[in-house]
């Protein structure tokens, strides 16, 4: 059985894969393989460039082949391993196509390049692509795999007969991945790295006007990435990390100074005075003037108990 026919067998699409119930070669153009370069290179076994709008969807298994799936436009839903992920622009899913998995829209219209790959070398890189980034990978600003795959679809539309070329192509591809998997490993590398500095700057210069956008161009990382790595190392956001640390020196001068509130919340790194107030009684539950009269209060208890009344 050939790969349309094992395709065909195994495909259970829903409406508008084109406008109707589709068959296998509605949905994909077939290439022909040589067989010395089936039996020792990676290979395509069919491809092409779809937009989908609902209700499209298909779902396949026990298929010998494996599937990239990369966004353009729009977004579509990988439903595999009972859980379910975005396929959203940028992203690339890579899929054991043995294993059950559905596709289907989810933000429509949805623009995707689909390329079923097999031969002996694929399973390796899926192997390492799966243990790096489960069957789904948000691609890198510049990276070059989404323009390989333009040309590669190109080629395919325009050379069908050469096979050695395409072997060569998919080839770069799946390097390319294996590539992005290292750079993405040495990007998070040096997140862990600054995200301990930013933690650092917060414990030693929170008097300083620091903001996300002052770390994010100090440590060239996005706001987002330092946001999402500091909350996941220190189970906290960075701006609640800092405003925390303020309240804490801020709980000191309270009791230890005669300092007035607006001063204190000023030496402390809030320079409007009512922001510093609202905050401190978000942190502590009380605005920092009853809190020092609390402290205060309770302190001199403790010095001065009140007399045990007499009792004949």
């Amino acid at each position: 059985m050939n790969f349309k026919e094992a395709l065909s067998s195994t495909l259970n699409a829903g409406e508008s894969l084109t406008n109707t119930i589709p068959k296998s070669d509605d949905f994909l153009k077939f290439s022909f393989v040589p067989e010395e370069i089936a039996e020792n290179l990676s290979y395509i076994q069919a491809y092409n460039s779809i937009t989908a709008f609902y209700p499209h969807h298909y779902e396949i298994s026990k298929l010998n082949s494996f599937c990239l799936i990369y966004t353009q436009i729009g977004s579509g839903l990988l439903t595999l391993n009972s859980g379910s992920y975005t396929i959203k622009r940028g992203a690339i899913a890579f899929i054991d196509c043995k294993r059950w998995h559905r596709i289907e829209v989810k933000e429509p219209p949805w623009t995707y390049k689909v390329l079923f790959i097999s031969g002996s070398p694929v399973s390796f890189f899926h192997h390492c692509f799966v243990n790096d980034h489960g069957n789904l990978c948000t691609l890198m600003p510049g990276t070059a795999i989404p323009n390989k795959i333009e040309f590669l679809c190109d080629f395919l539309h325009k050379s069908p007969d050469k096979p050695l070329f395409n072997a060569k192509y998919i080839s770069d591809i799946l390097f390319e991945l294996l590539l992005e998997k290292e750079r993405l490993l040495q990007i998070k590398l040096n997140i862990n790295n600054c995200i301990y500095q930013i933690k650092n700057d917060l414990d030693n210069r929170y008097t300083d006007n620091i903001s996300l956008e002052l770390l994010e161009k100090k440590y060239h990382i996005s706001k987002y990435h330092i946001c999402r790595e500091f909350t996941k190392h220190f189970h906290i956001s960075p701006i609640r990390y800092l405003n925390l640390k303020k309240i804490t020196a801020a709980k000191e001068l309270l009791v230890h100074t005669d300092k007035k509130i607006n001063e204190i919340g000023r030496i402390t790194g809030f320079e409007n005075p009512n922001n510093f107030i609202r905050h401190f009684k978000k942190q502590i539950g009380v605005t920092p003037l009853e809190y020092r009269k609390h402290i205060l209060t309770d302190k001199i208890d403790r010095q001065y108990p009140p007399a045990r009344s007499f009792q004949r």
